[in-house]
């Protein structure tokens, strides 16, 4: 189903994405430095990414010939390009510390934000972003257990997601064999049993190291502990990618410079997607039984790009761009920070997806809040991964002395009777760092309560203080319970459990405890329930793409770990933890796709994606252990393959719902257009051909809309791998307040057919606007079953944000659509000219602005708001000096801010309440002392009677999806003015929309 589009010529789209995979080679002339009017976002981490506008290799050349000498030839001539940009700009080529080519035309430079803005207006330059610090979306994980060819499944895992049992994957010989599974991550722990030599896997590929090494171990100069290794047929690589954050953070001394692993968070994730089967696990020296990875003959390298402080873009962006050319299968990426539809990782998954490279990445950890999705997990070309528990439960007792047990999770040992104390007694609740008195816990048990500081770093205050064992309470009953390989022998328990403790420490003069370890059971609370800290929808980026895609398994996950990790994180010695986190889900869906690859070698990584979210498990509760969990919570639901010979599993999906590059795109036109040279145009020329320029229409397995004013529709195209002719029929959970309608009613496909169908989505009137309600589409047929999840938003009304126009007199057409009914009236406020302060700027010796600064650096200027609609603040000045613009309350607080790169910054503040406020001029960087600028401001009364009117269909009865045209004019402009005015949308007499007016005179 993959399109290429022939329509737009190379250099046609920002970052690289060209429409044409024949692209000619990088002009070798040197590039120039002139105007742009590419932005750039300031980076706060000293380093930048350019991201030139040819394409990378596997645009150019294709992924099979990546290795070919056109295509060494075309990078050495790529890279030049980057040298002459660097000149161009003036900046050192020193300077420079990563070069991409393969998934990402560019490189990465450290840089002041004048130097980035020199680079951005540079001839090839197509984009020039800020780098960013990522880090692991949690430093647990647990893996799972299994194997191929009948292996024992003692901890559950495996067995729970259906691999185990006869005639299921393993059984069938899909385990992964044939597969290379790249982990980007914190390095690897190569002497981990799950990653020893295995006699059945195929020899290692040959990797090219002309420029790093693949198989990056021994720097004892650095660190005596890095024990050289030499890589084998199951870690068939590891390479260092910490270039960017050597140069700007600094490794430690105890820290590996090799791909070594000091953190344990990549060696977990590695053997959690494709560990070795019938693995003998024990923590602390007590068996923990045996383990596996998810696809356990697939073979591994991996990519450290994560130190102790996180890890750049830079690094990340290079680390994608190598796995791409050693040709991995699939990507491990348990890494995450702020959402973003335009960065380096997201852009570099972009080209990795086209070259058919399958990529897991975690959702991220701050849930349960709603739109907490981190990036690079809110694009929609990766499979993103939210957490959940599943019946294995590392058990662990407290025995009070008076003969009650309070049971929990624990993998650490057990711990014979002592003292017992509650922590708030001994100086800390919570067991803050340096704040328990040793007198009070030496030689005790500690009671510790949840909150501040990280569950592991508990354990190490209390063994500073002294203390033998800790209990660890949640402050809820619907958190979850987790195993970390703590310092003192520890049980984690819930609230509840945990005031049998309190009460008995408060009427007994000596407590005493013990603590036992039970080894593994089954959790004794429901199971599997979304995990409270993955993080939920809606998609903070994209509200129509709903996210997270998929959940899997993430909480006591037992993998590997590494036994020499960062002084104070963990203890050391141990070879597996059993950990959690979105982080430690995302390499079961990894090693999930690494068996769907093995099984369909040709599928895309939309198909692969499609197939394990259109057959997901649906049985999950929401993290109260009782409700069902929804589609921000557990996406399609939980990932569980299925027999391979069974219709209706992931191996045999029926249908699946394809999205190629170009289709991608469209969504960029929507919710990314600034990575466009020329958006109009190539979007024009994309919808021309035919592919979807909105977020809600784009192919994905779920179908979401953030905004239904009365109804909308989306449209979705499926493709059948199914082996015969089949029809299908649709079947609707409609989300309550209302109608789903699906045409055709039917879908008769033969195999590798595809038909495109509508679902129109209509408000009965009944549901609420603003509020999420969910549904599903079933597709069913031949044995076959295919289910997408349905989220959808009411609106009131759907009205543009701005419109604008031109001429002393004039008129324009507002489009609205109404989501409810009642008494409409449309009031226009406005037009006010554009009023001009001028002012003189210096430089920001600090370039810090702190609310109630003063000095040169500093221009403030006061205004008086009182039944104001709408207030706008402009400053644009051309040249290298960089203001800012600050709006502070009358409190000091700062309430809004524009600190774009440049002096292109504007604030926009509706219906602020009446007030002073305080408009601060921020000189970020200037040349000249003194240097002069015009602040423009625009401050819209809430009155009619103005320059602005409504002249057509602006009051009247509506009912929900009524549309009309609201007439709008305007007479008396000078000639060459700037106004601004407001288009207010009532209904009812209530305010529920209003639309910006525009008009150069």
């Amino acid at each position: 189903m993959k399109r290429v589009l022939a329509v737009v010529g190379a250099g046609a789209l920002a970052l690289g994405l060209s429409m044409s995979s024949s692209e000619a080679a990088p002009a070798a002339s040197t590039p120039t430095v002139g105007s742009s009017p590419i932005k750039v976002t300031k980076s706060t981490t000293g380093s930048y990414i350019v991201v030139m506008k040819a394409d990378p290799l596997v645009k150019s050349v294709g992924v099979a010939e990546l290795h070919s000498s056109a295509a060494r030839s075309r990078k050495a001539a790529m890279r030049a390009a980057h040298a002459k940009v660097l000149t161009s700009a003036g900046i050192a080529s020193s300077r420079k510390v990563q070069d991409y080519t393969n998934a990402l035309n560019g490189f990465a430079v450290r840089t002041d934000l004048r130097g980035a803005e020199r680079l951005a207006r540079t001839a090839g330059v197509a984009a020039v972003l800020p780098d960013e610090l990522r880090h692991p979306a949690a430093a647990d994980t647990t893996a799972p257990t299994s194997s191929s060819g009948g292996a024992v499944d003692r901890n559950g895992l495996n067995s729970f997601l259906g691999l185990t049992a006869k005639g299921q994957a393993y059984a069938q010989g899909i385990t992964g064999r044939g597969v290379l599974v790249g982990v980007i991550d914190t390095g690897i722990w190569p002497e981990s049993p799950s990653l020893a030599a295995n006699p059945k896997l195929p020899p290692a590929p040959t990797f090219d190291t002309s420029e790093r090494s693949a198989c990056d171990f021994g720097n004892t100069a650095w660190n005596p502990n890095d024990k050289p290794f030499t890589c084998n047929n199951k870690l068939v690589g590891a390479r260092e990618f910490l270039d960017t954050y050597k140069a700007n953070t600094g490794l430690e001394p105890y820290e590996f410079d090799s791909a070594r692993d000091d953190d344990g968070h990549g060696t977990h994730t590695a053997t959690t997607a494709a560990g070795n089967a019938d693995v003998k696990a024990s923590v602390f020296g007590v068996s923990k039984g045996v383990i596996s990875g998810i696809a356990p003959d697939a073979q591994v390298i991996a990519y450290k790009a994560l130190g102790e402080a996180g890890g750049y873009t830079s690094d990340l962006a290079g680390a994608i761009d190598q796995a791409v050319a050693d040709g991995v299968d699939v990507i491990n990426y348990s890494i995450g920070g702020g959402a973003a539809t335009v960065t380096a990782d997201t852009i570099a998954f972009l080209f990795a997806a086209d070259a058919g490279v399958f990529t897991a990445v975690a959702a991220g950890n701050d849930g349960p809040g709603a739109a907490t999705i981190g990036g690079p997990a809110d694009v929609p070309w990766v499979t993103s991964v939210g957490a959940t528990t599943y019946p294995t439960l590392y058990r662990g007792v407290v025995r009070l002395g008076n003969g009650v047990l309070v049971t929990g999770a624990s993998i650490t040992p057990g711990l014979k009777r002592s003292p017992i104390v509650n922590g708030a007694a001994a100086g800390s609740e919570l067991c803050l760092p340096g704040a328990l008195d040793p007198a009070k816990v030496r030689g005790r048990i500690v009671l510790c309560g949840r909150g501040q500081n990280g569950r592991v770093d508990k354990s190490f205050a209390v063994q500073q203080a002294g203390g033998v064992g800790m209990v660890l309470y949640n402050q809820t009953d619907v958190d979850n319970l987790f195993s970390d390989n703590f310092f003192v022998p520890t049980v984690m328990i819930d609230k509840t459990p945990s005031k049998s403790i309190l009460t008995y420490l408060r009427t007994t003069k000596r407590p005493v405890a013990s603590i036992e370890n039970r080894g593994v059971t089954r959790a004794f609370y429901p199971t599997p329930t979304v995990a409270l800290f993955s993080s939920r929808g809606e998609n903070p980026t994209a509200g129509d793409i709903v996210k997270p895609d998929i959940s899997a398994p993430g909480v006591q996950i037992l993998a590997g770990n590494t036994p020499d990790p960062v002084p104070g994180t963990q203890p050391s010695g141990q070879l597996f933890q059993a950990i959690a986190g979105t982080s430690m889900a995302s390499p079961v869906v990894a090693g999930t796709l690494a068996l769907l690859k093995q099984a369909h070698p040709t599928w895309s990584a939309a198909e692969a994606k499609s197939a394990i979210m259109t057959t997901a498990y649906q049985k999950v509760r929401d993290n109260d252990r009782k409700t069902q969990a929804g589609p921000f919570a557990m996406g399609a639901g939980l990932a569980m393959l299925g027999k391979p010979s069974a219709k209706g599993s992931a191996f045999q999906p029926g249908l699946v719902y394809d999205a190629g590059f170009d289709d991608y795109l469209g969504f960029l036109c929507a919710e990314g257009p600034e990575v466009f040279v020329d958006p109009a145009a190539t979007c024009a020329a994309l919808a021309e051909e035919g592919i979807p320029t909105t977020a809600a229409d784009l192919n994905l397995a779920s179908i979401g809309i953030e905004s239904v004013p009365g109804s909308a529709t989306v449209t979705r195209t499926v493709t059948s791998v199914a082996s015969t002719r089949v029809t299908y029929r649709p079947s609707v959970s409609a989300p309550a307040g209302y109608t789903v309608q699906v045409k055709p009613a039917t879908l008769t496909l033969a195999p590798g057919q595809s038909a495109t169908f509508t679902v129109t989505v209509v408000n009965r009137g009944s549901a609420p606007v603003g509020t999420w309600r969910f549904g599903a589409l079933t597709w069913a047929g031949g044995g076959y079953s295919a289910r997408s999840p349905i989220a959808v938003k009411a609106s009131a009304i759907k009205a543009p944000a701005e419109v604008s126009g031109s001429g002393v007199s004039g008129s324009v057409a507002v489009p609205v659509e109404f989501g409810i009914g009642g008494r409409y009236e449309a009031k226009a406020y406005g037009l006010v000219p554009q009023t001009t302060t001028p002012g003189t700027i210096s430089q920001d010796p600090d370039q810090t602005f702190t609310p109630g600064e003063s000095g040169p650096g500093v221009s403030a200027v006061p205004f008086s708001l009182k039944g104001v609609a709408h207030a706008r603040w402009a400053l644009r000045l051309d040249g290298d000096d960089d203001l800012d613009l600050y709006l502070l309350d009358s409190r000091g607080s700062v309430v809004a801010s524009s600190t774009n790169g440049g002096t292109d910054e504007q604030i926009d503040l509706a219906s602020p309440a009446d007030g002073t406020y305080t408009l601060v001029v921020h000189g970020w960087a200037v040349a000249k002392p003194n240097t002069p600028y015009d602040l423009a401001s625009w401050i819209v009364p809430a009155t009619t009677g103005g320059t602005l009117s409504v002249t057509a269909n602006g009051s009247g009865t509506v009912a929900p999806r009524d549309q009309r045209q609201v007439g709008l004019g305007w007479k008396g402009l000078e000639s060459g003015g700037s106004y601004l005015g407001v288009l207010d949308h009532t209904i009812g007499g209530v305010s529920v929309a209003s639309t910006l007016v525009t008009v150069t005179g």
